[in-house]
């Protein structure tokens, strides 16, 4: 029994956002509802179309709707697309409007506005100007496909959003597993679905793209530490964290593998679920083992309990 409001907070991810889908079935299939939603980019989308159906017909339902996307629906052009992009100066390597038209054509026509919904439904976004991380979902009349198309501006990958005279990009970007938001909210129990950094090595990392994204990537993992331990050192909350680390090396304009990743979303939840351990989460260990340079060692900060 929940001893207060309960949250569903779902990181961004890409095309692994699937995974959150079997995770968020097993839930309601556990019995659990939402009272509140938190999304950021792929997580972003996945609390919007909940909170316009927040049961487990709608979490079915967006599983079918992942299954029917294809890469071009989001993803338009081929590599010599991109590179005419890159040189002619835009801001992206893929235009966003493909992307737009797929979120739009999803939300029902009597849910677009965040004041229609059922629950509470709080998404992030990155704001490029004032360097800080927005949230939406306080004001009812704001569009909710504006929400989410500004949250899913992944740098690099597509442009950013114009809003009100401000540019957003992915919020992600500032907080990938938007827990803060929750708690801030007034979640007493929040479930935290979380298809982020699995503590995966990489032997070398190459390219401009690569090394932009894995230095974001480390950035954000130490961020998440300190949000995890806060949250578990919070005696008012109580927090369970899904990690779901699978499919970490596809490639982020695959859609192929959906099924299978909903089926293990689902898994890991119904796993957890099974033996659920709140306030705690396992040290993520590197998959392969190699030593550290002469005079030099990994650091982890210690947890608070």
């Amino acid at each position: 029994m929940s001893k207060g409001p309960v949250a569903f907070v779902l990181s961004g991810g890409g095309n692994r956002g699937a995974l959150e889908v079997g995770a968020l079935q097993a839930l309601f299939e556990h019995g659990l509802k939402p009272d509140i939603l938190v999304g950021t980019s792929a997580g972003a989308m996945n609390a919007a179309f909940i909170a316009t159906d927040p049961t487990l017909e709608g979490a079915y339902r967006l599983g079918e709707l992942w299954k029917s996307i294809r890469r071009e629906d989001v993803f338009p052009g081929n590599k010599l697309t991109m590179v005419w992009r890159l040189i002619t100066g835009k801001d992206s390597l893929f235009p966003s409007d493909h992307l737009r038209r797929l979120v739009e054509k999803y939300i029902p026509p009597d849910k677009k506005r965040f004041g229609d919904l059922s629950v509470r439904l709080y998404i992030t976004a990155a704001n490029l100007n004032t360097a800080t991380l927005y949230l939406f979902g306080e004001d009812p009349e704001a569009l909710l496909v504006d929400a989410v198309m500004a949250s899913a501006a992944q740098p690099i990958t597509f442009p950013p959003v114009e809003y009100n005279g401000w540019q957003f990009v992915d919020g992600g970007v500032v907080a990938n597993v938007p827990i803060e938001i929750a708690i801030e909210k007034g979640a007493k129990e929040i479930y935290a679905i979380d298809v982020s950094y699995g503590g995966q090595i990489e032997p070398r990392v190459q390219g401009l793209v690569n090394i932009g994204r894995r230095c974001i990537t480390i950035m954000l993992y130490q961020h998440l530490l300190e949000d995890l331990e806060d949250a578990a050192a919070n005696p008012e909350i109580t927090l369970h964290h899904i990690k779901i680390t699978a499919f970490s090396g596809l490639d982020p304009q695959d859609f192929s593998k959906t099924a299978e990743m909903i089926a293990e979303g689902k898994r890991v939840a119904e796993e957890y679920l099974r033996s659920p351990v709140p306030g705690y989460w396992p040290e993520i260990r590197p998959e392969i083992a190699i030593p550290s340079p002469p005079g030099s060692r990994p650091w982890r900060r210690k947890r608070k309990r």
